[in-house]
């Protein structure tokens, strides 16, 4: 595997494990770090997973990058076109896609500068007990309730609410269940309670606030503005990762002729790293589940409408990858990952909405500093263990057996 190789991907995934790092990093500096924790656990498949899982996969997917950009460069018919090409499409995919959903018009609070937010009061001025309920809480207090209940309880589904009318079902046939609501009522011992119609209303007219700072640029936040521009990054190593996965199913046999020293390490890379990627769906569907106990289920458009559909894509990358990356061992072990992964699934299918509210308490908006200090810890370790020497020293011998069963 030459050199050139290894420093062309070093280069490209260092700059890209930067940008990970870096929004975060900006979002605790400009919020400091009580507010910015709000905001990085409630999107935490922005903030958190990237600088920590985002991380694990960039170290896991390393070499078998290398080995490809290798292989394509100098083994290849066409090679190097075609992975300029590749690189290309890829690319503009990335922006083209990172466009599309910087132009949802809903906002996060985030998006807003720290100046703003301490500004904004609750509407209308003075309101917040039962004699004088609120129209919307200030956005601040809003999210900063979430997370508290978050902490509380496994999941916050419970706190949806109907906000469209149902044509085939007849309104007020049964008494409504009032709940407490995110969106105008402060958090205390006994907060009051609100039907589904006031909840509504308040909802959007937190969203609308949140919108209407957003159109002023002089209130965006710095975050939120780099935030734009680091997107497409985020973009390229979620189809980068994607390309990859397609080419070592489709070009295994050329990766295990030219590399035969590298394919164990190189296997059970891809496997770390799709262990890691599996969380991104997982939170995504976290920060959805607490978007829409905040912001209302009828708000959609932007990253929450594709989510669904990243997650079954998710879901069917990660089986092909399990699928095809015991090929070379014992009929037995194939067999018994497959099997793994076919229950996996089948309790992933079945329970998905409990493992989406376990992650919106551990990874999600409930996420405490102890979760995120442990979700960080694991990460260092595991980039660590994967480009350390001793990766290497750990499989060398099952390559080295490889290597001698094909001669």
């Amino acid at each position: 595997m030459s050199l050139g190789a290894r420093v062309f991907v070093f280069v490209v995934y260092f700059l890209l494990a930067l940008s990970f790092v870096a929004q975060t990093a900006l979002l605790f500096w400009e919020f400091g770090p009580e507010k910015a924790l709000i905001f990085a656990t409630f999107d935490s498949h922005l903030f958190l997973f990237f600088p920590t899982l985002g991380l694990v996969a960039l170290a896991a997917f390393y070499l078998p990058s290398c080995a490809f950009v290798d292989m394509y460069w100098r083994h290849v018919s066409f090679g190097r076109l075609r992975f300029l090409v590749g690189l290309i499409i890829v690319g503009a995919a990335a922006v083209y896609i990172a466009l599309g959903l910087s132009a949802n018009p809903h906002r996060s609070v985030w998006d807003i500068k720290p100046a703003t937010l301490m500004a904004d009061k609750s509407e209308p001025a003075g309101c917040g007990d039962a004699s004088k309920p609120c129209e919307r809480i200030a956005l601040i207090e809003g999210v900063t309730n979430l997370s508290e209940v978050s902490r509380r309880r496994i999941g916050v589904r419970e706190f949806y609410r109907s906000c469209q009318a149902e044509p085939l079902i007849e309104a007020g046939t049964a008494e409504e269940t009032k709940r407490f609501c995110f969106a105008s009522t402060p958090l205390s011992e006994a907060p009051r309670l609100s039907t589904d119609a006031e909840c509504c209303r308040a909802q959007q007219r937190f969203q609308s606030t949140i919108d209407r700072l957003y159109v002023d640029p002089t209130q965006q936040s710095i975050t939120g503005r780099i935030h734009k521009l680091l997107l497409p990054a985020k973009v390229f190593f979620l189809f980068l990762l994607l390309a990859i996965s397609v080419l070592l199913t489709l070009r295994h046999t050329g990766v295990k002729r030219h590399y035969p020293d590298r394919i164990s390490r190189i296997e059970v890379s891809v496997l770390v790293g799709a262990a890691a990627m599996i969380f991104f769906p997982l939170m995504s569907q976290a920060y959805v589940q607490s978007a829409d106990a905040l912001f209302g289920v009828q708000q959609k458009g932007g990253f929450r409408s594709i989510v669904t559909l990243m997650s079954f894509l998710f879901g069917a990358w990660a089986m092909l990858l399990l699928l095809f990356s015991f090929r070379q061992h014992d009929q037995d072990l194939e067999l018994a990952a497959k099997l793994a992964g076919v229950a996996a699934s089948t309790i992933a299918v079945f329970k998905y909405d409990l493992l989406v509210s376990i992650i919106v308490r551990y990874l999600g908006s409930g996420a405490d500093t102890l979760a995120v200090a442990v979700l960080i810890g694991l990460a260092l370790l595991a980039v660590v263990v994967l480009m350390s020497p001793f990766a290497r020293r750990v499989f060398v011998g099952s390559d080295v057996k490889a290597t001698e069963a094909t001669q």
